[in-house]
Protein backbone atom coordinates (compact mmCIF):
# COMPACT_ATOMS: atom_id res chain seq x y z
CA UNK A 1 0.00 0.00 0.00
CA UNK A 2 0.78 3.56 -0.43
CA UNK A 3 1.15 6.38 1.95
CA UNK A 4 -2.03 7.31 2.87
CA UNK A 5 -4.32 4.96 1.20
CA UNK A 6 -7.44 3.91 3.00
CA UNK A 7 -7.26 0.52 4.33
CA UNK A 8 -9.76 -1.74 3.84
CA UNK A 9 -12.88 -2.79 5.99
CA UNK A 10 -12.63 -6.14 4.87
CA UNK A 11 -9.82 -8.13 3.30
CA UNK A 12 -10.98 -11.50 2.06
CA UNK A 13 -8.49 -14.65 1.96
CA UNK A 14 -9.63 -17.40 -0.29
CA UNK A 15 -7.79 -20.95 0.70
CA UNK A 16 -8.44 -24.14 -1.12
CA UNK A 17 -8.37 -27.31 1.96
CA UNK A 18 -10.44 -29.72 3.43
CA UNK A 19 -11.26 -30.46 7.05
CA UNK A 20 -10.51 -34.37 7.65
CA UNK A 21 -10.86 -36.05 11.23
CA UNK A 22 -7.52 -38.08 11.75
CA UNK A 23 -7.37 -39.77 15.28
CA UNK A 24 -10.30 -37.76 16.90
CA UNK A 25 -8.51 -34.55 15.71
CA UNK A 26 -9.37 -32.10 12.81
CA UNK A 27 -7.25 -31.66 10.76
CA UNK A 28 -6.78 -28.98 7.74
CA UNK A 29 -5.74 -30.95 4.33
CA UNK A 30 -4.22 -28.85 1.20
CA UNK A 31 -4.93 -29.84 -2.35
CA UNK A 32 -2.20 -32.47 -4.19
CA UNK A 33 0.61 -30.67 -5.15
CA UNK A 34 0.63 -27.97 -2.35
CA UNK A 35 3.20 -27.54 -0.05
CA UNK A 36 2.76 -29.04 2.92
CA UNK A 37 3.93 -27.32 6.26
CA UNK A 38 6.58 -28.71 8.49
CA UNK A 39 5.48 -28.00 11.23
CA UNK A 40 2.79 -25.99 13.68
CA UNK A 41 3.21 -22.36 13.88
CA UNK A 42 1.88 -22.07 17.50
CA UNK A 43 1.48 -18.53 17.31
CA UNK A 44 -0.61 -18.59 14.31
CA UNK A 45 -2.66 -21.27 16.38
CA UNK A 46 -2.56 -19.69 19.73
CA UNK A 47 -3.95 -15.91 17.32
CA UNK A 48 -6.80 -18.24 15.63
CA UNK A 49 -8.18 -19.36 18.99
CA UNK A 50 -8.31 -16.02 20.70
CA UNK A 51 -9.66 -14.39 17.76
CA UNK A 52 -12.62 -17.73 17.48
CA UNK A 53 -12.93 -16.71 21.56
CA UNK A 54 -13.31 -13.12 21.17
CA UNK A 55 -16.01 -12.89 18.41
CA UNK A 56 -18.18 -15.64 20.56
CA UNK A 57 -17.82 -13.02 23.20
CA UNK A 58 -18.80 -10.18 21.44
CA UNK A 59 -21.54 -12.28 19.65
CA UNK A 60 -23.19 -13.65 22.35
CA UNK A 61 -23.43 -9.95 23.87
CA UNK A 62 -20.71 -10.50 26.88
CA UNK A 63 -19.26 -6.92 25.18
CA UNK A 64 -20.44 -4.26 23.37
CA UNK A 65 -17.86 -3.15 21.19
CA UNK A 66 -14.87 -4.25 20.64
CA UNK A 67 -12.69 -1.20 22.51
CA UNK A 68 -14.42 -2.85 25.62
CA UNK A 69 -13.19 -6.51 25.22
CA UNK A 70 -9.66 -5.15 24.53
CA UNK A 71 -9.48 -3.34 28.01
CA UNK A 72 -10.70 -6.32 29.35
CA UNK A 73 -8.41 -8.61 27.67
CA UNK A 74 -5.82 -6.36 28.38
CA UNK A 75 -4.73 -5.52 25.02
CA UNK A 76 -4.79 -1.77 23.34
CA UNK A 77 -7.74 -0.51 21.31
CA UNK A 78 -6.96 2.40 19.13
CA UNK A 79 -10.15 4.16 17.31
CA UNK A 80 -9.52 4.61 13.54
CA UNK A 81 -8.18 7.38 12.56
Amino acid sequence: MTRGAPIPDTVTLHVQFRIVKRGGRKEMQLPDGAAQPRRTDNTLVKALARAFRWKRMLDSGDFATIAELAEREGRASHPPT
